[in-house]
């Protein structure tokens, strides 16, 4: 039975899709993988995709835009993978919520990425509140578009600090901002297959230590 990994948040622009798509190709390496792309609104792990596929870079794990009810409902039934990742709706609209709804009915564990920044802690808690804990799915919060000045790494720390005195589960890991993550989804590339250089090399980095984090949390059976 394959692991369900929802990435929610119902605030847009902070690198869900991201987040998915490249933590699947990274954890592609070691097993089978599956993305399911059910924000019908963006499209962006859809859109990202089909820029790999014209450029003949085709993903080393499979992706599927099926986000019916009935096919959300049986993700647990897809034998073939290890873990499925699925990038969920940033709109609140009635019908995009009720697709969110269905994914973490089958969740097994959420990452809930946010920037660091005072005033995305509302919306996170609100996400939380509303969609997580009722459901008592296990999840951690990412700090993802992270600014690598020093004003950023304050605001990083800052924020961390916060959600610990607020008791929010997060990852130490972060994803930071680099243009190669920017053009990414153009170019159809993923983080397993970034053109080497110093900056990227460091993009690569966040998502290594990242994948290393939860598959840590994971089997040791931290959630």
């Amino acid at each position: 039975m394959p692991r369900i990994v929802a990435v929610v948040q119902q605030k847009g622009g902070v690198g869900k899709t991201t987040v998915t798509v490249n933590l699947a190709a990274c954890a592609a390496k070691h097993s089978r993988v599956l993305v399911v792309d059910a924000d019908h609104v963006q499209h962006s792990a859809t859109d990202w995709a089909e820029a790999a596929d014209a450029a003949g870079s085709p993903w080393a794990f499979d992706f599927t835009d099926d986000a019916r009810p009935e096919v959300l409902r049986q993700l647990h039934a897809a034998d073939d993978y290890d873990t499925i990742f699925v990038d969920t709706p940033g709109s609140l609209a009635p019908s995009e919520i009720e697709r969110t709804a269905l994914v973490l009915d089958s969740a097994d564990f959420v990452i809930v990425p946010m920037e660091p920044h005072p005033m995305s802690v509302g919306p996170l808690r609100r996400t939380i509140a509303s969609l997580i804990e009722p459901r008592g799915i296990p999840y951690r919060v990412l700090l993802s578009r992270v600014s690598r000045d020093d004003a950023g790494q304050k605001r990083r720390d800052e924020t961390m600090e916060l959600l610990d005195q607020l008791g929010v589960p997060h990852l130490s890991s972060v994803v930071r901002q680099y243009v190669v993550h920017s053009d990414a989804p153009i170019e159809g590339n993923v983080v397993t297959t970034y053109p080497a250089s110093r900056q990227t090399a460091h993009a690569i980095d966040d998502f290594n230590s990242l994948t290393l984090e939860l598959t840590s949390l994971w089997a040791n059976g931290r959630n």
